[in-house]
């Protein structure tokens, strides 16, 4: 007990890293003398000369789009990826108006026509190597800035330094940092409202139905679930060996595995509801076969995945978690009011309703049925 603890403690400690302490790997940048240009950079090492005064930017691949809205910055936006504009995505609940900019092409790319026909100063770019970015700005002729998405469980300083570097090219330093310091605040709050909690005490738990590329069953799941990290629970899938979970093609078991675990209680992902519960209602193995199935004990967390992970539904989701299994030390929280705080803090807006009515919302979920 005294090891998982003194792990977990670490593992928080490292969330308090000064991420926005400019590095020599992210986010360096110089101007020239008449102010026209900055040398920045990126998170592949290449160094890049962007316009000092930044009007029109495209974000392309998974979660660059998002991390503009994070930023402020969705006025700037030349043009989406086609297929944002049908998606259910937070960042695009807050800031509709997206849905109605020019077309740049599919999903992880783009079209090399429609980018350049948007005019953009620069082009961020996630999920993609040195010798992509090169290739993109050599064709366009327009800066291509390389960033990390990172993750919110170990390499959540990739994607501050990330979100930083962003924040540099866009003139949006102060917005970046008030971001940072409200996530660490958060997690702050959510450790020590946690932190007397004995070890014996924490459920042991479950996520099941997590989308990679498309929505899953309940055999898809997240070893290194954020939200469980963020309030100490037993995760179950933690005792996968490292050689079998892919953060990217998806993290699968066999269902009798998940009966030999039984956790106390079981989450699912919403945006694979209509999956998940035909998996687990009345007369299936799993019914039979999972404590938490027969003891109602199965709650709806909102979508993990969405085009790369939705930092603001795991935060939110982490918070809902915490009053689901430890109710004594959440009892004051007003849950909706929290729910419009992350979501202010990440979009500038309050979409919970919105995501409510497109996903179900945060609930318990009926034992054997499972319908919204």
């Amino acid at each position: 007990m005294i090891g998982r603890n003194h792990r977990f403690n670490l593992w928080l400690l490292f969330l308090m890293l000064p991420l926005f302490i400019l590095s020599a790997c992210a986010g360096d940048s110089e101007r020239d003398r008449e102010g026209e240009f900055q040398v920045i950079r990126d998170m592949t090492g290449r160094e890049i000369s962007v316009p000092a005064e930044i009007n029109r930017v495209i974000g392309l691949r998974a979660g660059a789009l998002r991390m503009l809205t994070y930023l402020d910055a969705a006025d700037l936006v030349a043009a989406i990826e086609e297929p944002e504009r049908t998606a259910i995505r937070p960042y695009l609940l807050a800031y509709p108006e997206l849905k109605e900019r020019p077309g740049a092409g599919p999903l992880m790319g783009g079209d090399l026509e429609l980018i350049v026909s948007a005019r953009p100063d620069v082009i961020f770019m996630t999920f993609t190597s040195r010798g992509q970015a090169d290739e993109l700005q050599r064709r366009t002729g327009i800066p291509v800035v390389a960033l990390e998405y990172g993750d919110f469980s170990n390499r959540r300083d990739l994607f501050f330094d990330s979100l930083k570097l962003m924040a540099a090219v866009l003139g949006k330093e102060d917005r970046a940092k008030e971001l940072f310091e409200y996530v660490q605040g958060s997690l702050q709050e959510l450790q020590q409202r946690t932190e007397d909690i004995s070890f014996e005490e924490r459920p042991r738990v479950y996520i099941g139905g997590v989308s990679y590329s498309g929505t899953q069953g309940i055999s898809s799941t997240e070893p290194h679930y954020p939200p469980f990290r963020f309030i100490g629970v037993r995760n179950v899938a933690e005792k996968l060996d490292e050689g079998r979970i892919n953060p990217i093609q998806g993290t699968f078991i066999d269902k009798e595995q998940l009966m030999m675990w039984n956790p106390d209680v079981l989450f699912v992902d919403l945006a694979s509801l209509s999956i998940t519960q035909a998996e687990i209602s009345r007369g299936t193995p799993l019914y039979s076969g999972l404590s938490a199935l027969q003891q109602g004990q199965v709650y709806g967390l909102l979508p993990y995945n969405n085009y790369a992970a939705n930092y603001e539904n795991i935060l939110a989701n982490a918070w809902y978690a915490a009053r689901v299994l430890f109710p004594d030390e959440f009892d004051d929280v007003i849950f909706e009011e929290k729910l419009d705080e992350i979501y202010e803090a990440f979009l500038g807006k309050p979409v919970y309703e919105e995501l409510k009515e497109a996903w179900g919302g945060f609930r318990q979920l009926e034992a054997g049925s499972y319908q919204q």
